[in-house]
């Protein structure tokens, strides 16, 4: 009866999100400082980081129980993301995971048509997320997600609902895992007018590494695995035909096309995983945000992580382009440690 519901609850969305009209780009934004120091889409490494299960919910598994985790992003601009995950298990059946993500984008100037101010108005997005995650035996974990998106810009407001499903492969001694995610699988509620978009549906698969010899992990990502071609017009080059003047477009080499689908990270745990390095090299973000005349980190990240005795800190900085970098924050303890 358990396997009956569990199979309910997890294939459900599928059949009732199969269709997707509307878009919600926000929600790919990364809120997990550890993500975001190894390039982002961390999806792979199973442990008890519930800011990665939010995301990934077969992460969601029972080392999380009881833990709370606070995430803030100090993004370009004015722009800020806040988030917090609460995590916990549910006897033996499954664990499960709630969460709510809220990104502002600060205050704008209301102007008419000619240019004359008529005010303020404000843009904000939220994700209201509860996942569930459950061992099917001691290799495989499944999970799913069903996430609540509200964004409101000025007077334009829309809703939808997205469901991300995932399961996980960990061996038996725990030093690798597997992941396939499915993303965004949606509909909307409402619209934001009467043109529909695409909710930016997207597959995932990743796998991370423990070595034997030494504490570092490694994590290889292969995002965008729905489409082969994730370039875009803004960073491909052209040259003036010699005989007829006019613009020729140069495709991408095959070579630079598969790495876009890449992301490598990795991390050092020092002094008995008390101090953690990360680094991380995000392909996609590095090609689309570069220069031609100006070499730069765009794509790089770092990070690191300080785990106490009752909290766990996280750090990281991210390049994006040479005109700025974002850091990023999360805390994160048990609440079983304070007898809660």
């Amino acid at each position: 009866m358990k396997i009956n519901i569990l199979l309910i609850i997890f294939f459900f969305p599928l059949y009732l999100f199969s269709q997707s009209n509307s878009a919600y780009q926000f929600v790919n934004l990364e809120l997990s400082p550890r993500s975001l120091a190894m390039g982002g889409s961390l999806i792979s490494i199973f442990d008890n980081d519930i800011s990665l299960a939010t995301v990934v919910p077969s992460l969601i598994n029972a080392n999380n129980d009881n833990d709370l985790s606070l995430n803030y992003v100090d993004y370009f601009s004015d722009i800020s993301l806040v988030s917090f995950q609460y995590s916990k298990k549910i006897k033996d059946f499954a664990s499960i995971l709630i969460g709510i993500s809220s990104i502002d984008y600060g205050v704008f100037q209301q102007t008419n048509s000619i240019g004359i101010e008529s005010g303020e108005f404000s843009a904000s997005d939220q994700v209201f997320t509860l996942g569930i995650g459950k061992k099917i035996n001691e290799k495989i974990t499944f999970g799913v997600s069903l996430n609540l998106l509200n964004s409101k810009y000025e007077n334009y407001q829309s809703s939808a609902f997205t469901s991300n499903i995932s399961t996980t492969y960990l061996n038996s001694k725990g030093d690798f895992s597997a992941t396939l995610l499915a993303k965004n699988i949606g509909s909307k509620i409402s619209a934001y007018t009467t043109i529909d978009e695409i909710i930016p549906f997207e597959l995932q698969f990743g796998v991370s590494k423990l070595l034997k010899h030494l504490p570092f992990r490694y994590s290889l990502v292969f995002h965008n695995l729905q489409k082969y071609d994730i370039s875009n017009d803004y960073s491909l080059l052209t040259q003036t035909d010699i005989e007829t003047g006019l613009l020729i477009q140069k495709e991408e080499p095959f070579a630079k096309k598969i790495l876009r689908h890449f992301i490598l990270g990795g991390e050092l745990s020092l002094f008995k995983q008390i101090f953690v390095l990360r680094g991380g090299l995000n392909f996609q973000k590095r090609f689309n945000m570069s220069l031609p005349s100006f070499s730069t980190a765009n794509g790089f990240s770092f990070g690191v992580g300080l785990n106490l005795s009752k909290f766990k800190f996280n750090f990281s900085r991210s390049s994006y382009h040479v005109s700025g970098n974002f850091n990023s924050f999360s805390i994160c303890t048990n609440l079983s440690t304070f007898g809660l």
